[in-house]
């Protein structure tokens, strides 16, 4: 408890040192951003598929709505941790973190949460552009599931942060962990919602995809923001995310403190 004690005093100058270096590194940070824009192309795609009807209750206003709340939740919930780990264990620059007071992970989520203001400025003109191409759009996010929209956001960003730390605890071991995380990576853009809305699966893969983490990243999230989440509703998925948050949190904790002994043992 005196860890998370000290953490907890020390985070707000983390964030200070994580947004020192956004700024720093500004146009690559906005590179990233850009790579996260895939919501746009699936937008177009499925705009031209709903061009003659609906498709599974989705005309293209209704598309346009869940693409643009896609692309938010993706920006507002993306880590990169996974790809510092594999830099820093592989070449050594972690021995030096993992002698300070509070560990490198710490730091890796201070830099991820101090990057959402800048990706906020990628996303407004963005939006707004999809906003005047679809006038009729609306997100239909209620006031009052306005804290709902932002825990699911928060919860979404931890589950994918810890499953990050997980593949990025492989380096230990393999040294690369970089492409076991895009074999996941791979099936989080197929069951997560990203690529499609997940309603449109046939029931049968469904029934098991909605117990899996990646519906807690996207789908969940985007359902609040778009409205077809509201009210009580929004309890299930919300318990589903935190389930899976502690989970993923668990996992991570118990890779990374086995992975630094493997480290401390062979060293750098």
């Amino acid at each position: 408890m005196n860890t998370y004690a000290a953490a907890a005093r020390a985070f707000p100058s983390l964030l200070k040192t994580g947004l020192a270096e956004m700024v720093s590194y500004r146009v690559e940070l906005v590179i990233w951003a850009l790579t996260a824009t895939m919501p746009l192309l699936m937008m177009f795609i499925w705009d031209r598929v709903a061009a003659t009807g609906p498709v599974g209750g989705y005309d293209q206003n209704a598309f346009a709505g869940y693409f643009a709340g896609t692309l938010i939740v993706r920006q507002l919930t993306t880590a990169w941790v996974v790809w510092d780990l594999n830099e820093q264990i592989r070449t050594g620059s972690i021995s030096p973190a993992l002698l300070k007071p509070l560990g490198p992970l710490w730091l890796s989520a201070a830099e991820n949460l101090a990057a959402v203001p800048f990706r906020m400025l990628v996303l407004v003109p963005i939006i707004t552009c999809i906003c005047l191409w679809r006038p009729e759009l609306a997100l239909g996010l209620a006031w009052a599931d306005v804290p709902a929209a932002a825990a699911a956001l928060a919860l979404g960003w931890m589950v994918y942060f810890f499953i990050q730390v997980c593949f990025g605890a492989l380096c230990f071991y393999t040294e690369q962990s970089g492409g076991i995380y895009m074999g996941f990576y791979g099936l989080f853009t197929l069951f997560s919602g990203y690529l499609f809305p997940l309603d449109l699966m046939p029931a049968g893969i469904l029934s098991v995809v909605q117990w899996l983490p990646f519906r807690a990243i996207i789908q969940t999230p985007v359902s609040i923001i778009t409205g077809q989440l509201h009210g009580a509703a929004v309890l299930a998925p919300m318990a589903h995310q935190l389930a899976w948050a502690v989970i993923c949190a668990a996992l991570a904790r118990w890779s990374w403190r086995h992975g630094i002994r493997r480290y401390e043992a062979y060293g750098a």
